[in-house]
C-alpha cells in the first residue's frame, strides 16, 4: 500500500495532468541576470523571428559571415540528427546558415560538409531511429523537406561537389581504427600507439569508482576528394595544408534526462567521438583497452556514474586538445520540456550563437529550457543538478566561461524590431502539450516527483 506522501504525489501528478492547459508555471520567479563584470565573450540571440531570419540577425550581429568564414575555408559543421523534431536542430536555420557561407560577401571558394556521428550503426542514414530518415513532425520549415536526408539532397543540387554530407561511423559498426590520414578513413584513438599522442582523462574516483577514457576523432574525405583530419587540418599529398578548417557546432535545446539534464552545444561533442563498446560500463563499455567511451565513462548506462560532472571534464578535455569549435550555434525554434522527440513542447523562436558553448549552454539553460520546463534538473544554477555539474567542470577544464558576469549579451527581437535589455531575456514560448498521455505524465513525474 502507497504511504500517505505517495499518494498526495500521485494525486498531484494525475490533478496536474488533468489541468495541463491552465497556468502550471503562473507563479515561477524569471531568472535574474547577473551584473556584466570584465567581459570575455560575447553572446548573440535572436527571438521571434522564423528559423531563417533569426539566425541571419545573428550572424548579422556579429558583423556578417565574412567575419565568421574565410574565402577559402573548409567548414565542417555537426549537427544533432540522433533525434528528429526538435531534437534536430531546425532545418530552416541550417539552410539558412549553409546558404550564407556559400553566398559569402567577397566569394566561398571553400565547401560546406555536414558531418556527424549519430551512433546508429553502419548505416545511420537510413535509421528510422534517428533524424537523417524520420519524418519530422514540426521543426523543418522547408516546404518537400521531411528531414535530413531531404535537406541534405537539397543542398547537393544545389551546390554540387562544394556540398557534402558525412556521416562517421563507430569501428565497431564498420569503420576502423587509423593513426593519421595516410590510413585512409576512420577513427584515431588517442592511445599513445604508433606515434598517436596518449590523451586521457580520469575521474579521480577510487577503486571500482575510478573511470578512464581517451580522446578518439574522425578522418573522412568529402565528396570533392578533400581528406579532413578532425584534429590537424586539411591533408594534402602526404602533408597537412595551410588551408583553414572550420568546425561549426550546431545544435538544439531540449531535456535529456535525469542523470543529464539538459542537452544542447555540450553535449553535441559526444556526436563527433567513437562510442564502441555501447553505453553501459558494466557491459563491457569500452572504446579499448581499459579505456571507456565517452558515454561509459560519465554514465552507468541510462544513470549517474560515479563522479558527478565527468561530461563535463571529458568535453573540457576534447575542446582543449583536439578541437574546439569555431562558433557554436543553437536553435531554439522548439524546445522540449521533457523529450526530445514528443509533446509537451514550448515555441520558443530563438537562435543564439557564441563562441563559448559553456556560456551558450549556461544561457540558453537559464533564460530558455528552465522558464520554459520549470524543471530544477534544467537550471544551470542548481549546484545539485548535473546540468551545473557538468557544466562548471567542462569551463573549468578548458577554460570556459561558466560566469554569465563575464559574458556580454547581445539580443535583438523581431516583436519589436529592437534589442533586448538584460531584464528583456527570458523567452516564454507557446506551450504545446499534445494529446497522448503518457508524455504528459512523465513531464508532470519530472515536475513534481522525482
Amino acid at each position: 500500500m502507497d504511504s500517505r506522501r505517495e499518494f498526495l504525489k500521485k494525486v498531484l501528478i494525475v490533478g496536474g495532468a488533468i489541468n495541463v492547459k491552465t497556468k502550471v508555471f503562473a507563479q515561477s520567479i524569471p531568472p535574474i541576470r547577473k551584473a556584466t563584470k570584465e567581459t570575455f565573450c560575447t553572446l548573440y540571440r535572436s527571438v521571434n523571428g522564423n528559423p531563417a531570419t533569426n539566425i541571419a540577425k545573428v550572424i548579422e550581429q556579429m558583423g556578417g559571415i565574412e567575419k565568421v568564414i574565410g574565402t577559402y575555408d573548409v567548414v565542417v559543421i555537426k549537427p544533432n540528427v540522433q533525434w528528429w523534431n526538435q531534437g534536430s536542430p531546425n532545418l530552416s536555420s541550417l539552410k539558412a546558415f549553409v546558404d550564407m557561407i556559400m553566398e559569402r560577401p567577397g566569394g566561398f571558394k571553400g565547401e560546406v560538409v555536414i558531418a556527424e556521428n549519430c551512433h546508429r550503426g553502419s548505416s545511420p542514414g537510413t535509421s528510422a531511429s534517428s533524424g537523417w530518415a524520420k519524418r519530422f513532425d514540426w521543426n523543418s520549415d522547408i516546404p518537400g523537406v521531411n528531414n535530413m536526408n531531404d535537406l541534405s539532397i537539397l543542398l547537393n543540387k544545389i551546390y554540387g561537389k562544394r556540398f557534402s554530407t558525412i556521416h562517421w561511423i563507430d569501428v565497431e559498426d564498420g569503420s576502423k581504427q587509423i593513426f593519421s590520414p595516410s590510413d585512409g578513413s576512420g577513427y584515431v584513438y588517442c592511445d599513445g600507439l604508433s606515434k598517436v599522442p596518449m590523451i586521457t582523462c580520469d575521474n579521480g574516483g577510487k577503486g571500482d569508482n575510478y573511470r578512464a577514457t581517451i580522446m578518439s576523432y574522425p578522418v573522412f574525405s568529402t565528396d570533392s576528394g578533400t581528406i579532413i583530419d578532425f584534429k590537424h587540418g586539411v591533408w594534402k599529398r602526404g602533408a597537412y595544408t595551410d588551408q583553414p578548417l572550420r568546425f561549426i557546432n550546431f545544435a538544439a535545446l531540449n531535456h535529456h534526462s535525469i542523470y543529464c539534464g539538459a542537452t544542447s552545444a555540450i553535449k553535441n561533442y559526444m556526436g563527433v567521438t567513437d562510442l564502441s563498446g555501447g553505453p553501459d560500463p558494466f557491459k563491457n563499455g569500452r572504446l579499448t583497452g581499459d579505456y571507456y567511451n565517452f558515454h561509459s565513462f560519465p554514465f552507468n548506462k541510462w544513470a549517474s556514474g560515479p563522479v558527478p560532472g565527468m561530461l563535463g571534464k571529458e568535453i573540457g578535455m576534447f575542446i582543449k586538445t583536439i578541437r574546439k569549435a569555431d562558433l557554436n550555434i543553437t536553435t531554439a525554434e522548439w524546445t522540449g520540456l521533457s523529450s526530445r522527440t514528443e509533446h509537451p513542447l514550448s515555441h520558443t523562436q530563438a537562435v543564439l550563437a557564441c563562441t563559448d558553448p559553456v556560456a551558450l549552454d549556461y544561457h540558453a539553460t537559464k533564460y530558455i529550457l528552465y522558464p520554459n520546463s520549470r524543471l530544477d534538473i534544467h537550471n544551470p544554477d542548481n549546484e545539485n543538478g548535473p546540468l551545473h555539474q557538468y557544466l562548471e567542470r567542462c569551463a573549468e577544464e578548458y577554460g570556459g566561461f561558466f560566469d554569465e558576469g563575464n559574458v556580454e549579451v547581445r539580443s535583438y527581437n523581431f516583436k519589436t524590431n529592437s534589442l533586448q535589455s538584460d531584464s528583456e531575456l527570458v523567452v516564454s514560448g507557446n506551450k504545446i502539450w499534445g494529446n497522448s498521455i503518457k508524455p504528459i505524465m512523465k513531464y508532470f513525474y519530472l515536475r513534481y516527483v522525482s
